[in-house]
């Protein structure tokens, strides 16, 4: 292949549709990529989906794409990654356009092991949620698995991830009113699946219907539960002669009371023949209500808000000690984990044990009414505030004021002048303590100037500066960067070298999402 042939991921800033600017790339596989996207008109970010240029002229991919984008518009359930948008480019490449969901892989959350027994069942149950709406309306998903559920961040009322079922690439519509052509069906015959979750059935080819789905969730939650599939086989065909034949492992009994409980469910589900599994979605979801006395998840919740949604960065200069972190959220956490990170610095024995007394998720800081609200979230060590306690019910911040988390960790809080209503420019929390090298993070609330006035969100060396400076904006919590040579901002790209006088910052984006 030639390099003109080559199919290169777009830059940051490119624009596609005549409405989204790209931000930067979220992943790739073999027929797509899947970038984070600014949409102009809605002002909002988006997950953009582009079926790879090498592989438009496959019919059969198209015709995937399309089906993935029409069943998946078709459902409104809030356990289900919603379609906003799909088209085709001017060169023929197809696009889809979907919320942004920037949380973890459920595949991410299984990656060492086992998950806790309640946060399985209920992810399960939220899938079988999405699944009983999309059986409803005649799709079948057909490729249910860890890499297809994604863990959106909670809400303050309630912090627990949600599960959101994605990618109906796979799915077979059999409404005739939602196919509208035959392009849309898939022969009878074709195995198409990832064989850790298929059914037998999908396996030997028949026809399908929502028990296979409900098998591959059982085959989730085994795995989840277990941690590893129930059938795990080293060649396809091992795989197929297992799922087809072999008895499903017995739980061990140290496996936990909870896990025990479940066990009924999943070898229900699992069952090789589809008339020996649940009948529906609903009926698997109320035996796993009934196995773990959890309640059932409400179908006519509103899709979770995303107001942790941010981007972080880290700008690395000999203008000043330390590395600076711009992080672009209307809310941040503070902790071990959090958006702003309280190590304890350098790395030692001692300081190790100084950074465990913060929690990984210790406190928030927002913004209301133009004010700094600052709240525990539940620590260990608890958050103060000019020596007073601070609960979850939160106190304000004032420009100058001293915050701490657990014994070790203080910062100074410094915000612009801001009117009444309004939010500040920025914010800036400057770490005081002998521990923190003197870490500045800056909270970009609309935008920060890098410039030699001392006012600003990062003061650079008036010598070194000059007059120039440097202005790194927020827009729809991505970090955009305008310079005195450009028009217009431009996205903040990983890697890139930020020049302002003589003082030259090195950019490295770490981070989208908490």
């Amino acid at each position: 292949m030639s390099r003109d042939d080559e199919d290169p991921p777009l830059e940051p800033g490119t624009p596609v549709a005549g409405r989204y600017t790209v931000v930067k790339l979220l992943g790739e596989g073999s027929t797509k990529r899947v970038y984070l996207a600014w949409d102009r008109l809605a002002s909002l970010q988006v997950a953009l989906c582009l079926l790879r240029r090498e592989r438009r002229g496959d019919p059969t991919l198209a015709a995937r794409f399309s089906r993935e984008a029409r069943a998946a518009a078709a459902l409104r359930s809030p356990f289900v990654v919603q379609v906003y948008d799909v088209g085709k480019l001017a060169d023929g490449t197809r696009y889809m356009v979907t919320e942004a969901v920037l949380g973890r892989g459920l595949d991410e959350a299984m990656r060492y092991g086992a998950v806790e027994p309640d946060r399985a069942a209920r992810w399960a149950m939220q899938v079988l949620e999405a699944l009983a709406e999309a059986h409803a309306r005649g799709v079948l998903h057909r490729d249910v698995k860890p890499e297809n559920v994604l863990l959106a961040p909670g809400t303050d009322s309630d912090p627990q991830e949600v599960a959101r079922l994605t990618d109906f690439g796979l799915a077979k519509v059999l409404d005739g009113a939602l196919e509208g052509s035959q392009a849309l069906r898939t022969a009878q015959g074709v195995v198409m699946g990832t064989p850790d979750y298929m059914a037998p059935e999908q396996w030997q080819g028949l026809g399908l219907d929502g028990r296979a789905d409900l098998y591959s969730v059982g085959a989730m939650l085994f795995e989840m539960l277990l941690g590893r599939p129930p059938f795990p086989a080293p060649s396809l065909m091992l795989s197929f002669q297992r799922h087809l034949r072999e008895t499903i492992p017995e739980f061990p009994r140290d496996a936990g009371a909870l896990a025990l409980a479940l066990e009924p469910v999943v070898r229900r589900a699992l069952a090789k023949r589809p008339a020996e599994r649940y009948p529906d979605a609903h009926a698997m979801l109320e035996a796993l209500a009934h196995a773990t006395g959890l309640a059932a998840p409400s179908p006519s919740l509103a899709p979770p808000e995303h107001p942790e949604r941010f981007c972080r960065a880290e700008l690395v200069s000999d203008a000043w000690p330390g590395v600076v972190q711009l992080v672009a959220a209307p809310r941040v956490v503070l902790g071990r984990e959090g958006a702003v990170r309280a190590q304890c610095l350098p790395h030692s024995p001692e300081n190790l044990a100084r950074s465990a007394t913060v929690s990984r998720r210790h406190a928030s800081l927002e913004w209301r009414g133009g004010r700094a609200l600052l709240r525990d979230l539940g620590s260990r060590t608890g958050t103060r505030s000019e020596e007073r306690d601070v609960t979850r019910d939160g106190a304000h911040l004032d420009h100058g004021q001293e915050l701490r988390l657990g014994p070790h960790v203080r910062f100074v809080f410094e915000h612009a002048p801001c009117p009444i209503g309004a939010l500040p420019p920025w914010a800036r929390l400057t770490r005081t303590d002998p521990y923190g090298a003197r870490q500045a993070h800056v909270l970009v609330l609309t935008e920060a100037l890098l410039t030699a006035d001392p006012a600003s969100a990062l003061p650079l060396p008036a010598e070194r500066a000059g007059a120039e400076g440097l202005t790194i904006r927020n827009v729809g919590g991505a970090l955009m960067v305008l310079t005195h040579r450009a028009a217009q901002p431009e996205p903040l790209r990983d890697g890139q070298l930020l020049r302002v006088g003589s003082v030259q910052l090195s950019v490295a984006l770490t981070s989208v999402s908490e």
